[in-house]
């Protein structure tokens, strides 16, 4: 299937690695399998590394060749951790802690009194209906949802089309050693939010104060093991951003594949090192890829989204309205407002990067244009050729998608408008003090 690649792919093959571990493993192939090569070379640097990274929450994809013991072995992981996400989602209600503002009771913020009933200085509140639902039951439920959507699809639905996606790109790209690099960037970038989710929880664990359950009768029964309940919460906290930023960084990991193996479609096509029929082939494969994206990979990513989000603009509103600024300490207030930073950026990027991969879709359609006017490089093409590329290239219509609408970059930018324009209208109209009188 690629090799029609094999003679554009040995041109870059010396320059790869400072003519180290890939020329020499040319020289003990021949000169005449570089494709095996670069493929090789895919394997060790790029799939591998980062298959046993979706395997550390149990997202690893279920190949043909894989044994039916490590089969079984992977759905156990995903199961164990199912029933681990489903123990800190409990956890998070007995002790009160939402994602959107760390611990529910107003111990947080208020100080601590002579007549103060309980360690922590208020007394205990029960949830409401309201409460236990949009503030434990619906964000849980979104977190799970797109946790079991991303086993579906890694492990039933894949059927090896991220191994396929993956040795394509390596194929058509001219720089296979930066896609290596930026693998990496993504999941350093990735390991950063991590770490700072992580670290919001641990601040907010260590400053509330002794008693974190919130649940009367069974703070009596759990006095004696406080420290317990705080490691177990920390760990689960952790187990359920984790869940997160992977599914999150693979669907970015796959859209920037998407767009470079486009990229380099769309120039080898400009450069007329591709021919018109193959390079249409290839668009069609990769629709194949786009479509995948778009009905299976975005749909864990959706789920995320809203909870995110939801998380983002509570936090505002509890930020503006509810927090009681005159009780509680600054580092308190930062906290919280980085908090909710953390949650609209992890809502807003998958938008971003989508809307690359559909600028790239929408720049394609214009390729058929570009070489009608390029004389000199296809020279030598019939006009009926060109004409056919041209009504080929101008049909397409391919964008990325989330929620089953195309993003585009106009109505994004729109879309962070809107919000900043509330953001603003709600500290204009709201009496934030968090700075104190003057």
């Amino acid at each position: 299937m690629f090799r029609h690649n094999a003679e554009s792919s040995f041109c870059f093959i010396n320059r790869l690695n400072g003519n180290g571990n890939l020329n020499d493993e040319l020289q003990q192939q021949g000169e005449h399998e570089p494709t095996s090569a670069i493929l090789d070379y895919c394997k060790r640097k790029f799939l591998r590394p980062y298959v046993a990274i979706l395997s550390l929450v149990g997202l690893n994809p279920i190949s043909t060749d894989m044994s039916n013991v490590r089969a079984c072995c992977s759905y156990v992981q995903a199961l164990m951790v199912f029933f681990a996400l489903l123990l800190g989602y409990v956890l998070r209600y007995i002790c009160g802690y939402r994602g959107d503002r760390g611990f529910n009771s107003y111990r947080d913020i208020h100080p601590a009194t002579a007549n103060s009933t309980d360690g922590g200085g208020g007394a205990f509140s029960p949830n409401t209906i309201g409460e236990l639902l949009f503030g434990y039951v619906v964000p849980s439920g979104l977190n799970l949802l797109g946790f079991v959507s991303a086993v579906l699809v890694c492990k039933v639905i894949d059927h090896e089309q991220l191994q396929n996606l993956i040795e394509r790109v390596f194929l058509m790209s001219a720089k296979p050693k930066r896609l290596c690099r930026m693998l990496w960037l993504f999941l350093g970038l990735a390991l950063t939010l991590l770490l700072l989710l992580f670290a919001y929880a641990c601040c907010v664990v260590i400053m509330q104060p002794e008693k974190i359950i919130k649940i009367a009768w069974l703070a009596e029964l759990l006095r004696n093991w406080e420290l317990c309940l705080r490691v177990a919460l920390l760990c689960t906290v952790l187990l359920q951003d984790m869940v997160e930023i992977i599914i999150l960084s693979s669907y970015y990991i796959e859209c920037y594949l998407l767009r470079v193996h486009l990229e380099s479609l769309s120039h080898k096509l400009l450069m007329h090192s591709i021919d018109s029929l193959d390079w249409m082939r290839e668009v069609l494969e990769f629709r194949k890829l786009l479509e995948r994206l778009n009905q299976h990979v975005a749909i864990p990513v959706c789920f995320l989204i809203v909870m995110n989000l939801s998380y983002a603009f509570a936090g505002l509103v509890y930020l503006f309205k509810d927090f009681d600024f005159h009780y509680c300490a600054l580092k308190l207030v930062l906290l919280n407002i980085a908090n909710v930073m953390l949650w609209l950026f992890l809502g807003l990027l998958p938008f971003f990067v989508a809307s690359s991969v559909t600028r790239v879709c929408q720049n394609a359609q214009a390729n058929g244009h570009q070489i009608r006017v390029r004389p000199f490089v296809y020279h030598n093409t019939s006009a009926e050729d060109l004409n056919s590329t041209l009504m080929f290239a101008s049909s397409l219509d391919m964008s990325a998608k989330l929620f089953r609408m195309p993003i585009q970059t106009n109505y994004l930018c729109f879309a962070i408008l809107v919000i900043s324009i509330v953001i603003l209208t709600l500290g204009m109209c709201l009496n934030l003090t968090a700075l104190g009188k003057i």
